[in-house]
């Protein structure tokens, strides 16, 4: 796991501070190596978090021929067939690493190579010629990159916003439009627009080509939007055989992301998905594997645990813990509210946009502690939005079928759902109950502002289970969701990796009929029958739901001067998205207990305020995040395109 950056557009004089800025603003994504390349209008700038091949896997790589340099962020764990395959078409390697079978999948396919990794993937490959460097980013947009031109007309690229930043050669101004969707919508990520005008992010699989003028053109590279499309079409059923089928490819899954020369840990919450994973290494330490060897004796998992609250989830936790016995080694987190306040500027910072809750906040104690034992951390992100995890999704498919005309089989998984869908409904009715009493978030915003993003609205897929979970992963929910994950686990120096993000167990699923997804009155069915007898029960049995949350009421009661110091400052008044006397009031109404505004628009109302204190308000000496001192950061080990030739093979 690395951090890349660079640009396209500049001459090298002009180019090396820029590269020098983000190497040390992103120290934290690599602490292991450093490099960079400077060519005909180009600079790639690489830090590298040492996980495969940790001796000679150094970046920027170039070709063998010195056409083409490389500067890759992520894991291709299809790596060794892909290998085996260039290998058979005459090509020889002088590394072990998956860097320089990326870099040697693009000599022989160009672009089409994207599409034939499986894995997590941002990079940057310029081809010294023509001075031309087309970018890439996995196909769930797992590993971030993002862009940005510049005064002089170029295109500056990074891992992070914060090192775009870093650079100086951007102005400071956040994008009214995006601000406006998060306070109004609660949604963020889900479009190229970030919270900082003029930075976009490069969406999950697309590609850009940024030429040497300056000119960059960005277009989707993937195959896998339109190929789900065709699988859902002609769906095969879920028999026996198709079950199989699933527990294999997850298995898989879960296997290929344990390649590393590094330790490896877990992330347990005590649902199923995270339950899942530790489970099944559990059963390959078991086994003995040599698959294993990464996770040790013992494999260590992280939780956060909120004894006495309505969220916490420690039963969960340790009815996996005992039925995995000695073999794991349960490392309980408890993060609290003084500890919020505490750390707010350093979250505020690590993120680097606004956060959707609190939530983040606990994932990012949980990273702090994992990287004192491990480097890379598996977890359960994005099994929700592949197999239906949330209770909303029980009425998308409830309406698929009506439209469908399949009445009867409707009947059927409405009374099966029964349970689910009492308590969806009952924290609905008490919703709208309380929403009597509460102030809605368009009573705290600006008029003026307000009224100028009025036409933003939100559109969601009702009645087609496939295509709403395909929106979710892709665009709506999971984009965020990585993001937290993908700066948490940095801003700690680790990798994060997320099993059920996997190109072959997708099409798995996608090739089956929905009831492999939510049927017979289940959702995650596929998943559950792959479990059967590996989970406790109460773990493979759950229906009720937590989602990965702090208790934000209680916590915001908790430390609710420390929260009003903020909303009562002179910088929030004078913002020009809220009216200050009117959040007042209704934090005011929260605190003594009468209703008001729910606490997530009080944290997005705080968080905008914050980010806006860090990153628009002031030029901070440094953007890093991560230990130590961004000036203190040594000088990167520098390759010239005119001085290296094919002895730079391998770094």
């Amino acid at each position: 796991m690395c951090g890349i950056g660079g640009y396209v557009g500049l001459d090298e004089v002009t180019g090396a501070p820029v590269l020098a800025a983000m190497t040390r603003a992103q120290r934290h994504r690599g602490p292991d190596g450093d490099g960079t390349f400077t060519g005909r209008a180009f600079g790639l700038a690489h830090q590298r978090l040492a996980i495969i091949d940790r001796a000679r896997g150094a970046q920027p790589m170039v070709s063998p021929d010195g056409r083409y340099v490389l500067s890759y962020n992520g894991e291709v764990y299809n790596y060794r067939d892909l290998r085996a395959e260039l290998t058979m078409a005459g090509r020889t390697f002088r590394t072990d690493s998956d860097t320089e079978v990326v870099l040697a999948a693009y000599e022989r396919w160009g672009t089409a190579a994207f599409d034939r990794f499986n894995g997590m993937f941002a990079l940057a490959v310029a081809d010294t010629v023509t001075g031309r460097v087309v970018l890439a980013r996995d196909q769930f947009g797992i590993k971030p990159l993002h862009l940005a031109t510049g005064p002089a007309g170029e295109t500056l690229f990074a891992s992070e916003i914060g090192a775009l930043l870093a650079t100086g050669r951007l102005p400071r101004r956040p994008d009214d439009t995006t601000v406006y969707r998060y306070l109004r919508h609660r949604v963020h990520d889900d479009t190229e627009r970030t919270f900082f005008d003029g930075i976009r992010r490069l969406l999950p699989g697309h590609l850009a080509i940024l030429e040497p003028d300056g000119t960059a053109t960005v277009e989707p590279y993937t195959h896998l939007y339109a190929e789900l499309r065709d699988l859902a079409s002609r769906p095969q059923p879920y028999d026996a055989a198709a079950r199989e089928r699933f527990a294999r490819a997850l298995s898989t899954a879960i296997r290929l992301r344990l390649v590393s020369e590094v330790p490896v840990g877990t992330a347990l919450s005590g649902g199923l998905d995270s339950s899942t994973i530790v489970a099944s290494l559990d059963r390959l330490l078991g086994q003995q594997s040599s698959d294993a060897g990464a996770l040790g004796s013992r494999q260590q998992t992280f939780s956060a645990v909120f004894p006495g609250q309505i969220n916490d989830e420690e039963r969960y936790v340790d009815a996996v813990a005992a039925r995995c016995s000695d073999r794991l080694r349960v490392h309980k987190v408890y993060p609290e509210p003084e500890g919020l306040v505490a750390e707010l500027t350093d979250f505020v910072r690590t993120q680097q946009e606004p956060v959707i809750s609190t939530g983040p906040y606990a994932q990012y104690c949980v990273m702090r502690q994992a990287s004192r034992h491990v480097t890379v951390m598996l977890d359960g992100q994005g099994a929700d939005e592949l197999l239906a995890g949330y209770a909303p999704y029980v009425l998308v498919h409830l309406r698929e079928l009506r439209r469908s005309g399949d009445n009867r089989r409707a009947a059927g998984e409405l009374a099966r759902s029964a349970d689910v869908l009492w308590r969806l409904g009952r924290f609905r009715v008490a919703d709208s109950l309380r929403r009597r009493s509460r102030t809605p978030i368009t009573d705290l915003l600006d008029p003026d502002f307000a009224a100028a993003h009025a036409d933003e609205t939100l559109q969601v897929v009702r009645d087609d289970v496939k295509r709403r979970l395909e929106d979710d992963l892709f665009r709506q929910s999971l984009p965020a969701l990585l993001r937290y994950e993908d700066r948490n686990t940095m801003r700690f120096s680790m990798e994060g990796r997320v099993p059920f993000l996997d190109m072959d167990l997708l099409r798995a699923l996608w090739r089956l009929d929905n009831s492999a997804i939510i049927g017979a009155g289940w959702n995650k069915r596929a998943l559950r029958d792959s479990t059967a007898g590996l989970l406790p029960s109460k773990v493979h049995r759950r229906r009720n739901k937590i989602g990965f949350t702090t208790p934000e009421r209680a916590w915001f009661l908790t430390i609710h001067e420390s929260l009003r110091e903020i909303l009562s400052s002179p910088s929030f008044r004078d913002r020009p998205y809220w009216r200050q006397e009117a959040v007042l009031r209704a934090f005011d109404d929260f605190v003594a207990g009468k209703g008001a505004a729910e606490t997530m628009a009080f944290w997005r109302l705080v968080n905008v305020e914050l980010w806006l204190r860090t990153f628009i308000d002031t030029v901070p000496a440094t953007l890093r995040t991560g230990s130590g001192s961004a000036e203190q950061a040594p000088t990167p080990q520098r390759l010239s395109g005119r001085r290296t030739g094919p002895t730079a093979v391998g770094g």
